[in-house]
């Protein structure tokens, strides 16, 4: 995403109307790019489980609040 930006030379307005998401999404994004390798280690071991939801994103932010 952030090199989509800098290439592309882009807002996160800009880009965000680009992929249909909202600016605020688009910086949310950004924000979990700029996380501890640490913490997005922890974060994809949860795992991918479609049929039982294991974190929810409110339960993340909570989570980041702390760090």
């Amino acid at each position: 995403m952030s090199l989509m930006m800098e290439m592309e030379e882009l807002s996160q307005a800009d880009l965000a109307r680009k992929l249909g998401l909202s600016r605020a999404r688009v910086t949310q994004m950004l924000n979990l790019l700029g996380l501890p390798e640490m913490l997005i280690s922890e974060i994809e071991g949860m795992g991918d489980n479609w049929s039982k939801q294991l974190v929810t994103e409110r339960q993340l932010r909570m989570r980041l609040s702390k760090v």
